[in-house]
C-alpha cells in the first residue's frame, strides 16, 4: 500500500510526531484525493489535538484547511455546482474535522466533493489554504446565523444598501475579515473592533467605523450607540468571548432597536445569555461533511458557488497570511508561532509541495 508523511498526534495532548509510513486515503462515494500545496493552522487544531474535541479516532492527525491538486476520484465526486470533478483541477476548503483520511497536516488527504471549492485564477495556493476555513464560517455566520438572505452574485446590493448596521467582534482576525466583507457585500454599514494598528486594515475590508476593543466595555458600548444612533439589530462576534459585552450592547439600545435582534458567534461550546427580543445562534461548521450534518451541508453547497463568485470577482479578498516553513516536519514550528500571536491576524500558512 503506498504511504506518506504526515504530522501525527497519539492520543490527547500527546507530542506530536511525523510518520513517514500513513497509509494514502483512496477516495470513496462522494470523494476526491489531494495532493497538498499549503495547509493553513486553526485555533481548532489545537482544541482538537489537546482535548479530543471532535477526533473520531487516535492517533489523530491534524489540519482542515488546506489547498492541493485532485490526484484521484471515487464514485459521484460531484462538486457544489454539481459538476463532475477532474484530476489535475486546484481545490480548497475545509476538510472534515477529526476523521481519518480527511486530515491535511500530510501530504495527501480526502475532501468531500461537494463541499471544497475550486481556486480561482486569480489566487495562489497559499492564498487558497487560508481562505476556507474563515470564508465558510463567516458565511455560515450571516446567512445561517443572522438570517441574511444568501447573495446573488449577479446582482448585488449597493453599498449601505440595507440601511442598517452590523457589529463584528474582532474584525481583524481570519473569520472577522470574512465577516466584515460578507455583511459588507450584504448591503450593511459595518462597524468592526480591532487594536488600533488593525484600523486601516478593517476600513480596506469594508467596515465603515472602527472601535478599539482595548477601551472599557462602556466606552465599547457608548461609541456603538454613537455610530448606529442607537440601532442595531445584527451583531456577529468573530473572537467567540464578547457574550456579556453585546448583551450590554443590545441592553442599551433596546430604547431606539426596533424588532428583533440577531447575534451569531463563533462560540459553539457555552450557554449563550438571554436577551430580550434577541435570536442566539452560534455557528457550527465542526460537523461539516458528517452524513447527518445534513441541513449544515445542504447550506455549504448552496454558499460554496456564490462565494467562489465573489473571490473570483474580487469583491472578496482573501486574509493577510504568513507562510511560515516548507515541509511537513516545519508545521510544528508554524504552530508554535501561530499559538504564539505572533503574527497577529494574519494567517499561518506552511508550503508541502511544490505546485
Amino acid at each position: 500500500m503506498p504511504t506518506m508523511k504526515a504530522l501525527t498526534i497519539a492520543s490527547p495532548g500527546a507530542t506530536p510526531q511525523i510518520a513517514s509510513d500513513i497509509p494514502i486515503p483512496m477516495p470513496g462515494p462522494g470523494q476526491i484525493l489531494v495532493k497538498t500545496s499549503y495547509v493553513a493552522i486553526n485555533p481548532v487544531d489545537t482544541t482538537m489535538s489537546t482535548y479530543g474535541a471532535m477526533v473520531q479516532s487516535w492517533p489523530f492527525t491534524p489540519g482542515c484547511d488546506a489547498a492541493g491538486t485532485i490526484v484521484a476520484l471515487g464514485p459521484d465526486a460531484l462538486s457544489a455546482w454539481g459538476t463532475a470533478w477532474v484530476e489535475g483541477e486546484r481545490v480548497f476548503g475545509c476538510t472534515r474535522l477529526g476523521a481519518q483520511g480527511y486530515a491535511a497536516w500530510a501530504e495527501y488527504f480526502l475532501f468531500d466533493a461537494a463541499l471544497c471549492f475550486h481556486v480561482p485564477s486569480n489566487f495562489d495556493m497559499a492564498q487558497a489554504a487560508s481562505t476556507g476555513v474563515g470564508l465558510l464560517t463567516a458565511s455560515l455566520g450571516a446567512f445561517a446565523g443572522l438570517g441574511v438572505d444568501i447573495l446573488d452574485a449577479e446582482d448585488m446590493p449597493e453599498k449601505d444598501a440595507r440601511g442598517e448596521w452590523a457589529l463584528v467582534f474582532g474584525g481583524a482576525g481570519s473569520v472577522g475579515q470574512f465577516a466584515m466583507q460578507v455583511l459588507s457585500v450584504a448591503g450593511f454599514s459595518v462597524v468592526a473592533t480591532s487594536s488600533s494598528k488593525s484600523f486601516e486594515l478593517l476600513e480596506s475590508l469594508g467596515a465603515v467605523e472602527t472601535i478599539d476593543y482595548k477601551l472599557p466595555a462602556s466606552d465599547i458600548v457608548e461609541r456603538v450607540r454613537s455610530i448606529t444612533n442607537g440601532k442595531l439589530n445584527y451583531a456577529f462576534d468573530a473572537v467567540s468571548v464578547n457574550d456579556e459585552l453585546l448583551s450590554s450592547t443590545f441592553a442599551a439600545l433596546a430604547p431606539m432597536t426596533e424588532g428583533v435582534r440577531r447575534f451569531t458567534t463563533t462560540n459553539d461550546w457555552d450557554p449563550h445569555p438571554e436577551v430580550a427580543d434577541t435570536l442566539v445562534k452560534p455557528i457550527q461548521l465542526g460537523p461539516i461533511g458528517q452524513p447527518d450534518a445534513v441541513e449544515l451541508n445542504d447550506n455549504l453547497k448552496a454558499m460554496i458557488p456564490i462565494m467562489y463568485k465573489l473571490l473570483e470577482k474580487g469583491v472578496i479578498k482573501p486574509s493577510e497570511y504568513a507562510v511560515e516553513g516548507e515541509s511537513i516536519e516545519d508545521i510544528l514550528k508554524a504552530w508554535e508561532v501561530q499559538k504564539s500571536g505572533a503574527r497577529g491576524g494574519r494567517k499561518v500558512v506552511v508550503k508541502i509541495i511544490e505546485e
